[in-house]
This record gives C-alpha cells, structure tokens and sequence, in this order.
C-alpha cells in the first residue's frame, strides 16, 4: 500500500515538473564510429527529472546521470543499458542505437577501461545476457540481487564479472543504503577518459 502511494506521489511530481519544463539547448551529437570501441562505458546527462535527481546524487563533480556499455555491430553502434519510463517506473535492460541513447541530452562523455580484448569481450557478453533476459528495471535498487537492475548496478555487476582483480564498489550511501552513482563508474581507476561533449 506504502509503495502505491509512493508511485503516485512521484507521478504527480513528473507530471508537475514536466509540464513546467522550458526547451533546452541540447549539446550537438557525434556518434563517429572511429571515436568508439567495443566495451567503451558513455555515460550521459538527461533532461528529465530522475536525470537531474541521478546527477544530484553523484559525488561534487555532478556531471552524468546514466551510464551504459558500447557494442559496435559492423557498422552500428549500440549502447547496452538499463532504464526506466520515467512516468510508469517499468524499464528492462535494453539494447538502443547511439543516436536514440544520446537524442536530446544535455552532455556525455565517452570512458575506455584498461584491460585486454578477452575481459572487454566478457564484459560485452555479460552485458548482453542482461539484455537477452530482459532483466527489469530494479525500482527497488537493491544491491542483494541481480534478477532487477538499475543503470549503474547494471554496469558495475559486468565490470565485476568481467575483469580480474579489479572491481566496482558502491560508494553512495543515502537513507542507511548504499547505491552505485554514475562516478563510480566513470572515476574508477581503471577506466580513463576519451571524449567529452562541449
């Protein structure tokens, strides 16, 4: 009961900040598939308002609030990652073409991990088995289990599959519960900056 009224509270606070919405210079999009690789992390800063909840939420720097993984197919570049309708909470693990991913956001950065091709392609594998399942939306965030995910828990549960003797760690602590933010991601030792929109 706690949790219907929760959703319809949320609802009503979409719906309010949404309708109040101006239009938005958005950063201009270059998807050239030279800039990317396989298993390359691009992390994004939305318009909408769980964006800028998820950003405010990050450490000071307060740059992205989604993150997902890099797969070039042939000519093609996909971004796996996980997502939720911001009206209905419902979302899976999806499989989105670069310029759906990047249409209409604010900035985004581009971020390779130090590792070799074998880890990377795991990394990519194990990403793509969340797609295949559809594995939902983790509402919930919790951190116990991986049969939900949310964006970040997504990225981190595959880094942590994938590379040996490196991991992600949950660093945000929020209500007497910790979360994986965007900077965990993005500021892990291993992974280093490629690109970055004006």
């Amino acid at each position: 009961m706690e949790s219907k009224y929760l959703q319809i509270v949320l609802l009503s606070l979409i719906l309010t900040f949404t309708s109040c919405s101006e239009n938005k210079e958005f950063a201009p999009i270059s998807a050239d598939t030279n800039l990317f690789e396989n298993g390359d992390i691009i992390c994004r800063l939305g318009n909408g308002f769980f964006s800028n909840r998820f950003r405010d939420y990050a450490d000071s720097e307060k740059t992205y609030s989604h993150v997902g993984i890099i797969e070039k197919a042939n000519d093609s570049l996909f971004v796996i990652h996980a997502e939720a309708n911001e009206f209905t909470g419902v979302g899976f693990v999806k499989r989105e073409e670069i310029h759906s991913f990047l249409k209409e956001v604010k900035s985004w950065g581009l971020f390779r991990i130090d590792a070799d091709f074998a880890d990377i392609e795991s990394f990519i594998f194990n990403a793509k088995d969340y797609y295949v399942k559809k594995t939902p939306f983790d509402m919930d965030f919790d951190l116990n289990k991986d049969d939900k995910v949310y964006c970040t828990e997504l990225i981190a549960l595959c880094f942590n599959k994938s590379f040996k003797d490196i991991d992600i760690q949950p660093n945000l602590f929020l209500k007497n519960k910790i979360y994986y933010s965007v900077s965990d991601i993005y500021k892990h030792p291993k992974v280093k900056p490629i690109f970055k929109s004006e």
